[in-house]
Parts: C-alpha cells; sequence; structure tokens
C-alpha cells in the first residue's frame, strides 16, 4: 500500500529546517520568539492540511493519455489527479519536504506529469494556500497555451526567466519586511516557483536557500544540486533520490496528471 506524508506534516518539517538555520546564526531572544512563530505558523498549516468537503475541479473525463499500464508484479494503482482528489490522502507532502530541503530538481520520464498534478493541486487549495510562479516557456511546456490565459490567480506566468528571479527577489525583501518579531504575518500564502533553472540555477539557489523562512519554496525541472534531485518514472514512482540528507523515500508513487488533462482543470478554473 501506498504510504503518503500529510502536508501539514511536511509544512511542519519545512519550518523546522528554517528554525534550525535560524538558530545558527541568531541570539536567545530572537530564538524564543522563532519558536513562538514556528507554533503558530504549524497550527495553522495542520488546518490547511484538513479534508474540504468540495475542491474547484470540474469532472474530467479520462483520456487515453492518461491512461497508463502497471507493471504486472505491481498491485499499487497509479495515482492520477482525479484519483487523488477523491481520496483524503496525497503525495503532496513529499514534494514540500523535499523542496524545503534547498529546492528539489524532477528528473526522468514522469517529472513533467508529477509538476502538473502538484500545480494543480496548490491551485486547488486543499491543503495549503499557495501562489505558483512559472516562466512562459515552462508553464506552456507545462500545461500548452492555456497557461497563459487561465483566470486562476494562484497561477503567475511571467514571459522570462529573469522576470521570475526579479519577482521572487522583490517577494523575499517584501516578505522580510511585513515580519512583526521574528513571525510570519497571520495568512500569508506559500510561494512556490517551477521552472527549468539554467542559466538562473544560482540566484534561484540563493532565493530558495534564503527564503523557505518566508514560505518561498522552489520545485525545478531537472537535475538540482543544490538539493535534491528526484527521478520519476512515469507512473509517478520514486527511482531514486540524490544529494545531501536525501531521504530514504524510494518506491513512493506521486499523482501524476498528463498535460491534456492538465488543460481542461485549467480551464474549468475560468
Amino acid at each position: 500500500m501506498s504510504l503518503t506524508i500529510p502536508v501539514g506534516l511536511a509544512a511542519l518539517l519545512v519550518l523546522a529546517i528554517a528554525y534550525h538555520r535560524r538558530r545558527q546564526c541568531v541570539g536567545a531572544a530572537v530564538m524564543w520568539w522563532r519558536r513562538t512563530r514556528l507554533t503558530r505558523q504549524g497550527d495553522r498549516l495542520v488546518r490547511y492540511s484538513e479534508v474540504r468537503d468540495m475542491l474547484p475541479f470540474p469532472p474530467v473525463e479520462a483520456s487515453e493519455e492518461s491512461v497508463t499500464v502497471i507493471r504486472s508484479d505491481d498491485d499499487v494503482p497509479v495515482t492520477t489527479l482525479d484519483s487523488m482528489l477523491e481520496q483524503e490522502s496525497t503525495s503532496l507532502g513529499y514534494l514540500v519536504a523535499l523542496a524545503a530541503m534547498n529546492g528539489t530538481g524532477l528528473t526522468g520520464p514522469g517529472a513533467e506529469n508529477v509538476t502538473r498534478a502538484m500545480v494543480l493541486e496548490l491551485l486547488a487549495g486543499r491543503h495549503m494556500a499557495a501562489r505558483v510562479l512559472v516562466p512562459r516557456e515552462d508553464a506552456v511546456r507545462l500545461f500548452g497555451e492555456e497557461a497563459l490565459h487561465t483566470a486562476n490567480p494562484g497561477l503567475v506566468v511571467l514571459d522570462t526567466m529573469q522576470e521570475v528571479v526579479t519577482e521572487l527577489e522583490v517577494e523575499i525583501v517584501r516578505r522580510s519586511g511585513q515580519r512583526t518579531d521574528a513571525r510570519v504575518p497571520e495568512g500569508q500564502s506559500w510561494l512556490f516557483v517551477i521552472a527549468s533553472p539554467g542559466a538562473a540555477a544560482e540566484r534561484l539557489h540563493r532565493i530558495v536557500q534564503g527564503g523557505t523562512e518566508d514560505l518561498i519554496l522552489g520545485v525545478f525541472l531537472g537535475d538540482w544540486p543544490y538539493g535534491i534531485t528526484c527521478t520519476v518514472d512515469e507512473h509517478g514512482v520514486i527511482l531514486d533520490l540524490e544529494g545531501r540528507s536525501a531521504p530514504a523515500w524510494t518506491a513512493h508513487r506521486l499523482a501524476i496528471c498528463s498535460q491534456s488533462d492538465a488543460v481542461r482543470h485549467l480551464e474549468g478554473c475560468d
């Protein structure tokens, strides 16, 4: 039976990592405030993880593209986006936790399908309030031209990678300035950057390294030597995890979504 990590627990792990880093460079007084902030923020994230009665996704007919064949020796059904949304459990927690380790990169034949499912679940807001920032080229790669016209306010598509990096840097400054008594403001949403890093990898690394405690995380398409690289097969099964402190999560299955099904979900949000 495939195991999942509750998103609330994964988010608490994110905050615990931020707390550990902060502890290395601040005094005892700030540490007291940090504990208070983490406790309150953790409580909020647990509430986000509670199961809601309905999701803003319309019913989607299965397409031939979204149907996959499972190996004969694997009796665990493939976790598609639709089946994931019908269940209380989710695999989103794995990706949130991996992203907290200085970012995570997704590789392998199932990387794009896993990324699509993750983005759509974040936009649904079932487990946590989040915005997703994507450069135009990657948005079209994942969702087609529909991504450029979606009315979903949680999906922010910018023309170039440079604009994405600039927006993230501005957001870090803005969020840092909004802290009160070393705490994140109540109701602050998480911000995920989804991108193929390319030449911007170093700047993105600095952003996600310093942005974790301001609820800014990165999931990248391709190898990510600064954090964890996660390789997944076409069914969403984790084949390998590389990087410092990489957890032993191989063989766990992540949700997947084909491009055609993802486009229909985005259209349903308009």
